[in-house]
């Protein structure tokens, strides 16, 4: 095993500046488990690393500093290619010793681990069994740390080497030039910092403090694998032969020196904490473990509750003189007993019992809470001078801050009512407590919710904690969510016709009955309503029967007036629901018979919308529901005659053609566009004329009783 003896000459890569993949390519196919080559192998994975840094795409030439780099780095291949290695480091089986040298710069970090036998009375042999080198993170560490990586590096690599040898090992050292991590290993981990504490716990685990020694960084040969390459890098370079102190006996060896410990940056800091104790410290619950105001005191009172168990319960013991059986020496002596002793009552056997919390327990442990609360949000020292408290009239009362306010004076009025509590909306626990009224109020509007809490307690921002809190109520969520609405879909062509008349495509809807005085009889009239698809505009006409002769009279009255339509839209009878059967079957007939036919003679094309589709000819059920709220103000339960509701009908036309089809912008503008804009070119008609009564609807000018109906619609 080890790296490729006989290179291929790299003077074709060189003959071109090489990509990142190719750079990448040649490095990585180099094999080298050994880490035999590492002084040479380690620049290949510099430029690696430096290429990286750069950022360029992989079929990108690299950089002319990195190309400075790849042109020495295949120049340091070269002396690779007549290298030989002899792996025979044992000629007798007898034990010998492992000494690993570890190293590190800002380049890299490396380790070499030797094998020194002794082969007669006075002489040694060294030989190489394994190296290893790597770079330095990408981000910046400093020397110490990489030194103490070396010397892992090297704990990690001699111990595995130790395993898988057969020959055996009567002793191990480690050498280092970096006194810091010598003072290190020769100190507890637990006095530093986790990045250094953690690898020193490791190093712990396979070595001994007194097997690391130091040398110096002149006669340490794993410095030669965090440098530039040797210039003479053969066989017989130091990297393979290890330092020359070993060829020799122990006493000529590097003496150990003594550093002088210093502060290294990597110690934990060390703190004193004095504890106080006060008499209002009481010990609470983490707020923010608790998702319900109700289980924070519980869990509160709870633990008082075991506080109050755990404390020695005592008991006065009074001795009487009066009693001889306490002191039967007392009429001799007639000695003064002691007044009272206290004796600690310590129960034989334990017991166990389950005491449920009674409201004493509640109220401290909510007093507790609050005070807790009020003292995070606003300091412990003079609260009342919070910044945010500066624009109320607040004072201390029993340990908790209320709002002092001008019902002091009033009766039957409960005192946290007259004082509420203040808290900060922010804290937790207010979090808690609004959300417990939330809840408590069956997820009620706002303004509830603010008005319970108002009656014990000021929470500052407490409209927008309340919002806030609605918003992330799940069950507010799940039932007060609206469905998703579908995408709509485009308008049809006849929506869109704006350079034609109004009314040359229409839609035309029927509603009702009313019912008309005629004579001393009432008979039933029905509202025909033909509205343009375009301008939105609406014609009222009133039919006498639901007959296809009655519609087509009222298409030829409106088109009279307004037009002859080119195209008409209505429904076919099905969406007429909660209307009565003889309107549908008037509707299904008139469009099956006479009306489709005779509308072909008057050039107009009759469109159906279709069946169980009510939702396409919203464009006019929604008109016809304007123009209903419209005669609902005068109509109600009342029968006028025919003349009156046909002017009420054309009222009610000219009102819901009087309604803004877009929202102003801005308020300097004198009106709104509406549909009467298109038809008589204004919005507003005539003024009424004259002044009429109340009673003037039980008259008999028709006239004066259209008025009548008609003003509190146009008012």
């Amino acid at each position: 095993m080890g790296f490729r003896t006989h290179p291929r000459d790299p003077k074709d890569v060189e003959a071109r500046t090489p990509t990142k993949r190719e750079v990448t390519s040649a490095v990585m196919s180099t094999f080298d488990p050994m880490g035999l080559a590492s002084p040479v192998l380690i620049e290949g994975k510099a430029l690696i690393q430096s290429i990286w840094r750069s950022g360029i795409d992989w079929d990108d030439v690299i950089l002319e500093k990195d190309e400075v780099a790849w042109k020495r780095y295949m120049e340091n291949l070269r002396m690779l290619q007549g290298l030989r290695i002899a792996r025979c480091f044992s000629y007798c089986n007898t034990e010998g010793e492992l000494h690993t040298f570890t190293d590190a710069s800002e380049k890299a970090y490396a380790c070499a681990v030797y094998w020194r036998q002794k082969t007669d009375e006075s002489t040694y042999r060294v030989t190489l069994l394994a190296g290893k080198a790597r770079v330095t993170p990408l981000r910046p560490v400093s020397i110490p740390r990489l030194e103490l990586q070396a010397a892992l590096l090297g704990t990690r690599m001699a111990q595995a080497i130790a395993n898988e040898l057969d020959i055996a090992v009567g002793r191990r050292t480690y050498w280092t030039d970096s006194s810091t991590v010598l003072t290190w290993i020769k100190t507890d981990p637990r006095t530093f910092k986790p990045f250094v504490a953690h690898r020193l716990a490791e190093i712990e685990e396979s070595t001994k403090p007194q097997e690391w020694r130091w040398v110096p960084g002149s006669q340490n040969p794993a410095d030669d694998a965090t440098r530039e390459a040797p210039a003479d890098f053969d066989h017989t370079h130091r990297w393979f032969n290890g330092p020359e102190f070993l060829m020799w006996d122990e006493s000529r060896w590097p003496k150990p020196r003594t550093f002088k410990q210093e502060p290294s940056g990597e110690e934990k800091e060390a703190y004193l904490v004095a504890t106080a104790r006060t008499a209002d410290a009481q010990p609470t619950p983490d707020p923010h473990r608790f998702s319900s105001w109700v289980r924070l005191l519980r869990a509160t009172a709870r633990v008082l509750q075991f506080i109050e168990l755990c404390r020695p319960r005592k008991e006065s013991a009074c001795v009487s003189r009066q009693l001889e059986q306490q002191d039967p020496t007392w009429r001799t002596t007639r000695a003064k007993q002691p007044r009272s002793t206290w004796k600690i009552r310590t129960p034989e056997a334990p017991t166990e019992a389950w005491l449920p919390l009674d409201p004493p327990h509640l109220k401290k442990a909510e007093k507790i809470l609050l005070r807790s609360s009020q003292g995070e949000s606003f300091g412990e020292k003079d609260p009342e001078r919070h910044p945010k408290l500066r624009r109320l009239d607040v004072v201390m009362e029993d340990g908790l801050l209320r709002l002092r306010g001008r019902i002091d004076a009033a009766q039957y009025i409960d005192a946290g009512c007259k004082r509420p509590i203040v808290l900060d909306g922010k804290h937790v626990i207010a979090r808690l407590l609004i959300k417990h009224y939330h809840e408590a109020f069956q997820h009620g509007n706002h303004a509830t919710v603010m008005n319970e809490v108002r009656q014990r307690y000021w929470i500052l921002g407490l409209r927008s904690i309340i919002r806030a809190t609605a918003v992330r109520c799940q069950w507010c969520k799940v039932y007060r969510s609206t469905p998703r609405l579908p995408p709509t879909g485009d308008l049809p062509i006849e929506r869109l016709r704006h350079g034609e008349p109004p009314f040359t495509c229409a839609a035309v809807d029927y509603f009702g009955p009313m019912t008309v005085t005629v004579g001393r009889r009432h008979e039933k009239r029905w509202g025909v309503l033909f509205t343009c698809l375009t301008t939105r505009a609406v014609h009222m006409e009133l039919a006498a029967s639901l007959t296809a002769d009655s519609m087509l009279l009222a298409l030829r009255r409106m088109a009279a007036r307004r037009g002859m339509p080119k195209v008409i839209y209505s429904d076919n009878g099905t969406n007429f629901v909660g209307a009565n059967k003889e309107l549908k079957q008037a509707i299904e007939n008139a469009r099956e018979a006479d009306v489709v036919s005779r509308a072909a003679q008057m050039n107009i094309k009759w469109k159906f919308i279709p069946p169980g589709a009510p939702n396409m000819g919203g464009a006019w059920e929604r008109l016809v529901r304007s123009v209903k709220t419209a005669l609902a103000v005068t109509l109600k339960e009342r029968h006028p005659r025919e003349e009156v509701l046909h002017t009420l009908l054309l009222e009610a036309e000219h009102v819901v053609n009087s309604r803004p089809l877009v929202a102003r912008e801005e308020s300097w503008e004198s009106e709104a566009l509406t549909p009467n804009h298109f038809l008589i070119g204004r919005s507003c008609g005539a003024p009424s004329i004259g002044d009429y009564r109340d009673e003037d609807l039980t008259g008999k000018k028709n006239m004066e009783s259209g008025e009548a109906y008609g003003r509190p619609l146009l008012e």
